[in-house]
Parts: C-alpha cells; structure tokens; sequence
C-alpha cells in the first residue's frame, strides 16, 4: 500500500502544474526549503480531504459494489494519466520552467501550498477517481492502511519538490532535462502497471 501510494504520488507531482510554479517562485526567498514549506500546505489540505472521506464515505466504502465502480473508475483515469504523460514525452512538450521569482514569508509559501492544490483541477480529479479508489483498498486494512495510505502520498510529495528546490537552491544541477524525462517515462509505465491491477480487482468484483 505505501510504495503504491508512494509510485501514484510521483506520478502526478513529476508532472508540471500549479505546485510546481510555487515552488519554483518560492526558492529563491526560501531557499531549499521552499519544497516542504509549500508541501506543507498540500498535506494539511490532503489530510483533511481524507478525514471527510473518511467519516462520510466509510460506510458506503464498506459495500464491493462501490469500492469495484471506484477502482474501474481509478483504473481508467491511470490509463489516461499515463497515455497524456506518454504522449507529451513524445512529443516533446514536458519541460521544466526554472526560472521563478517569490518575496513570501513560510506562512505564505504554506498557504501557496493549499491555494495552488485548490487551484489545480487535475487534484480534484485525482481524488475522486485515483484517490477515492486506492482509499478503498487502504479501507479495508483499517486504520493502519489509511495512515500507511497517507504517508505514502506525502512523501512522494515531499521527496520530489524538496528535489525540486534544493536542486533549485544548489545551482540546477542535479536534475537536468534528459534526467526528467527519464523519470516521468518510469512513472507513465508504473501508472499502466497499476491501472491494470485496479481493472482486474474491480471487474473481478463485479463479475
């Protein structure tokens, strides 16, 4: 459950979007620790997401019927996940902007976390498919499936934009754009990895 967590989280922050723009604006003022200020807010707003979801969906989490409709679901997301990723790696049109200004104080680059979250609508997209359908799974181990669930997410997270800036703040030279690419062609492959065992668990529990 955690290196599944872990591998989905990777997938989706290697991809460029608003957090990464944040972070990116943000080390200049703060330095390498602009990654974890800015994934700091991305956490707290995850983790109450998850709370809500999992007071006021766990009992209709319990039923097979939903928990099988929400891995399909989960699982064909993957699928476009990982085709988009493709597509753009072959096309050329996946790139890292270094360059970045930013004047916050840790309480503003917190707060750019949770703002830039909410502002990106692949994150509300991602829980309701992808996210929702592996809480299922870390649902039916209990508490310690949901924590391990959690942590998982987070450190994906926080190893990658942590990178991001200490890279940033060490003078761009440990992840150079052969090095980018390299790793978001891993991640594309590990997402058809898992969108096929979330299809055969969901189709299996239907049928």
């Amino acid at each position: 459950m955690f290196l599944s967590s872990l591998g989905i989280a990777y997938s989706g922050a290697l991809m460029p979007g608003p957090m990464l723009t944040v972070v990116v604006a943000e080390t200049p003022r703060q330095g390498a620790r602009a990654g974890p200020l800015v994934v700091l807010g991305h956490a707290i707003l995850e983790l109450t997401l998850l709370i809500a979801l999992v007071v006021g969906l766990g009992p209709i989490l319990k039923h097979e019927t939903v928990q099988a409709v929400l891995q399909i679901c989960g699982g064909l997301m993957l699928v476009w996940t990982s085709v988009s990723m493709i597509v753009a790696l072959i096309r050329n049109r996946v790139s890292i902007d270094w360059e970045g200004t930013g004047d916050g104080s840790k309480m503003r680059a917190v707060l750019m976390g949770i703002v830039s979250s909410l502002a990106n609508p692949y994150w509300t997209i991602w829980w309701v498919t992808i996210g929702l359908g592996l809480l299922t799974k870390a649902y039916a181990l209990g508490a310690a499936g949901i924590v391990v669930f959690y942590l998982g997410h987070i450190t994906g997270d926080l190893t990658w934009y942590s990178l991001i800036s200490g890279a940033l703040a060490a003078g761009k030279r440990f992840i150079t754009p052969r090095v980018y690419r390299t790793m978001l062609s891993v991640a594309a492959a590990f997402l058809l990895v898992l969108a096929t065992w979330f299809l055969t668990s969901g189709i299996r529990a239907i049928g």
